[in-house]
């Protein structure tokens, strides 16, 4: 077994991966204590398996997750089987206490999130009753400002703070090797995560990369609408996050994103192993990347999110990104037009975006929904002087006060 390590804490949907020798030809996990299967007959790909395992369903305390290696088929007698054991401690569920998200930029280091103290944001999250908080960091200094806000104004406020690492802003060179993009964003999660230890529970690695060039015709549905030339660097940084952020803190919960509205094959593209080459399949056998739920942006601008235009057909995206990961949803952003809508229009967007949201929440197991954003010109609820609140800060405020969850 590579994951999960030793007595780590976890919570949600884990994945559990390890390297399988040839002769077994299936794995899947038990739980020691009730002899249970808690993840499901999978079998070994290229000498590795990746096994998805809901926590939720357990109590919460000491496990034993047993996993078991056999070398006949599932559901076929005979064989034998060895089993190999890691103790867990599983952490109490959310029970949907992170689902209303903002997003802003505490740690930017000028301008009125600069200016502003952590006190005077939290306050107007508290105010619109927000629980999730995401914010960007590009370098340990950064990070730091954001546990400086944890361990001050936000200990005990009830508001999460998620962390998304920003590697465009670190350096990251999308023409460059898989190899290099891996080292940099490896060091970019070390250094953001030491010191977030034990403050946070959930990372997201990355910002948008698609939305650099890697997607070079088309909509970002079709495996030959990205760039060969690219895509290495892309799935090289992304990879290096992951594991720089499980590195220090195997329990943190690590999510990645795509910007572009359809651009879900890119992700379906990491999951898998596939590489594109141009061609309408790519190639498999790739290195394979695994998240631990799935982070999504999506504005007014590109319609319903269940009826997302492709080719003239209606798709609904939450259905593939449930059917292709089957991992938690989050919309770490959304939003109304920017500055195309009026207040009005921005008002009247944003409630009828969190009553679908609401409504959507169980069925696709979204877990939050991280406004963009608290403080903009365009896209804020407040205005940028900091005091100014739009129209659209009384329909989130008052559309949450009615729809706890």
């Amino acid at each position: 077994m590579t994951a999960p390590t030793a007595n780590a804490t976890v919570s949600g949907s884990v994945t559990v991966t390890g390297t399988a020798g040839s002769n077994w030809v299936n794995v899947c996990v038990f739980d020691h204590a009730s002899g249970a299967k808690i993840g499901a007959d999978t079998k070994p790909s290229n000498g590795t398996f990746a096994i998805k395992v809901d926590t939720t369903k357990l109590s919460t305390g000491s496990h034993q997750f047993d996993v078991m290696g056999f070398t006949v088929a599932a559901g076929q007698p005979g064989g034998t089987k060895t089993t190999t054991s890691v103790s867990v401690t599983v952490a109490a569920p959310s029970s949907g206490a992170l689902f209303y998200g903002m997003n802003g930029h505490l740690a930017y280091p000028s301008g009125i999130y600069h200016t502003m103290s952590a006190a005077a944001q939290l306050a107007l999250l508290k105010d619109l009753g927000v629980t999730n908080y995401r914010v960007d960091v590009a370098d340990g200094g950064m990070a730091q400002t954001v546990a400086n806000a944890l361990t001050g104004a936000f200990a005990g406020s009830g508001v999460a703070i998620m962390p998304v690492l920003n590697p465009i802003s670190a350096g990251w060179n999308k023409n460059g090797s898989e190899s290099a993009a891996y080292t940099l964003g490896y060091n970019l999660a070390v250094a953001c995560t030491k010191p977030l230890k034990g403050l946070v529970k959930y990372i997201e690695c990355g910002n948008e990369l698609d939305a650099t060039g890697l997607i070079t015709t088309g909509n970002g549905s079709l495996t030959s609408n990205y760039s060969p030339a690219i895509w290495p660097a892309f799935r090289g940084v992304i990879r290096g996050m992951i594991d720089g952020v499980k590195a220090i803190d195997s329990s943190i919960q690590c999510g990645v994103n795509v910007g572009i509205p359809l651009a879900y094959r890119g992700l379906q593209m990491l999951w898998s192993g596939i590489q594109p080459d141009g061609s309408a399949n790519g190639v498999s056998g790739q290195q394979q990347v695994r998240w631990d739920y799935t982070t999504y942006h999506w504005y007014e601008s590109s319609g319903d999110i269940t009826c997302g235009w492709q080719n003239n057909a209606c798709l609904n995206v939450l259905q593939v990104l449930k059917d292709s990961f089957n991992v938690p949803i989050w919309l770490t952003e959304w939003g109304w037009s920017g500055s195309k809508d009026s207040a009005a229009q921005a008002a009247s967007y944003t409630t009828a975006a969190l009553k679908e949201y609401r409504a959507l929440k169980d069925q696709y197991n979204i877990q939050s929904i991280m406004m963009y954003c608290l403080i903009d010109p365009a896209y804020g609820l407040v205005q940028e002087d900091g005091v100014t609140k739009n129209p659209a800060y009384t329909s989130f405020k008052q559309f949450v006060a009615a729809n706890p969850v």
